[in-house]
């Protein structure tokens, strides 16, 4: 039989390899929706055009301060400009840039360097305002502010809470525990607390799964937004983009509302219908920063998981040029993926990111996953039960020698954003 191949263009880091991928069944792409032609103009138009709230100025008129959340490098979204027209709106409310502070919603990542912040939202913008590295583990700098009717402890980084205004920046994408981002949950888990982190990123709350588009009835997305409301939040302002990167509109206003109107967007974008699933899914994040390490490149896993085979393989395109994160030692520490996952089911959430380990483990469990264009070793990827290849096309090969000539592929640049929905239901494939 001879075989027939399709050329593909994959995001790795800043470039793009070429490949060429047998028996294709599909090359999941969104649909294509034009960039704004002014983000400046989007970003304002939408500040003073709030969903379900009043405009902003009116909002912060009197108070004695603002907090402002935004991102970390490994969410790209244009936060400098943001946070330029927030501070626009507040100065009209009568605010001097002395009281605006941001604080950055590092989860439990790492703290950015200082060149990454400028990367990110510009030299003005960091040497304008205050910036406030939120640090979940620093009990001093956190405080309690109660309790979710699901039990999860309402513990966020303690300036932000006592700003007299909470604003919160994101960008919303699909997203595979929290159905999608931004809104809500750049307060939990963004500035979070470590206890907080614990409840909600432990059973029953998380999903067990993938879900990459599920909001309702999800307890992840649902205690995230209840914290939120308990935290009080003023005004949001989130982002939502297309394939390029481009702007493609910006909600603001109130808390929920102004995301499920983003999340309405997004799902127009990054939605896409698959007849079924595969012998081999060829995925990459989106390239840099998407692909920033193997923390975040785990996002396109978990897209791949929701169209893959049961015992199928994942080929990862990603160079994780930050190397593997610090889930990594948990991974190499383990005789096997499966005593990871007993100790998450047991244990839960802890700050040695056990959290993203699981969802390797889980993975390596139900596939062979193969990682291509990584700085990483192949016996570095071996201690974390990965296998290295130095080429795409090496690792093709390999998953045609295992699972046979007619073995078919499904293809998936931008894999940390799609959501996967079968054509005979609107609802995302989940594997419960």
């Amino acid at each position: 039989m001879t075989v027939n191949y399709t050329t593909v263009n994959i995001p790795v880091g800043e470039k793009k390899i070429e490949a060429s991928i047998p028996n294709v069944i599909g090359v999941i792409e969104p649909a294509h929706i034009p960039g704004v032609k002014e983000m400046r103009t989007e970003i304002r138009r939408a500040i003073q055009n709030p969903i379900e709230s009043q405009r902003l100025k009116e909002i912060a008129k009197g108070k004695k301060d603002a907090a402002i959340i935004v991102n970390d490098i490994t969410r790209p979204y244009p936060g400098g400009l943001l946070v330029e027209e927030i501070a626009h709106e507040l100065a009209e409310a009568g605010f001097k840039d002395e009281q605006i502070f941001l604080v950055v919603a590092y989860g439990n990542h790492r703290p950015n360097t200082d060149p990454e912040l400028r990367s990110m939202f510009g030299d003005n913008i960091v040497e304008r305002f205050r910036i406030v590295h939120h640090n979940a583990t620093d009990t001093t700098r956190l405080v309690t502010l109660g309790r979710t009717a699901g039990g999860v402890e309402v513990q966020i980084n303690k300036e932000f809470a006592e700003a007299a205004v909470k604003i919160m920046t994101g960008c919303v994408t699909p997203h595979q525990l929290a159905g999608y981002s931004g809104g809500r949950k750049s307060l939990i888990p963004g500035i979070a607390g470590i206890n907080t982190l614990k409840a909600h990123h432990s059973f029953p709350i998380r999903p067990k799964a993938s879900s990459m588009g599920w909001l309702q009835g999800n307890p992840f997305h649902e205690e995230s937004l209840a914290g939120a409301y308990i935290a009080g939040i003023d005004f949001i302002v989130n982002t939502v983009d297309n394939t390029e990167r481009e702007l493609v509109a910006c909600v603001a206003g109130e808390l929920n509302a102004a995301h499920l109107k983003g999340v309405e967007i997004c799902s127009k974008i990054w939605t896409v219908p698959v007849s079924g699933k595969v012998d081999v899914v060829v995925v990459s994040p989106g390239g840099y920063p998407r692909d920033f390490d193997l923390h975040q490149s785990q996002k396109a896993i978990g897209c791949a998981e929701m169209l893959c085979k049961e015992g199928g393989q994942i080929i990862l395109c990603a160079e994780s040029r930050d190397g593997a994160g610090k889930f990594a030692k948990v991974l190499a520490d383990a005789k096997d993926p499966q005593e990871i996952i007993d100790r998450f089911v047991k244990d839960g959430y802890s700050p040695d990111n056990i959290s993203k380990a699981y969802m390797w483990a889980r993975a390596v469990q139900h596939f062979r996953i193969s990682v291509v264009g990584s700085i990483l070793s192949k016996d570095e990827l071996a201690g974390l039960f990965l296998e290295g290849f130095d080429t795409i096309d090496l690792a093709i090969a390999a998953a045609l020698e295992r699972y046979g000539e007619n073995a078919t592929f499904l293809v998936i640049p931008n894999a940390s954003d799609i959501t996967p929905v079968t054509l005979q239901s609107e609802n995302p494939i989940r594997r419960d």
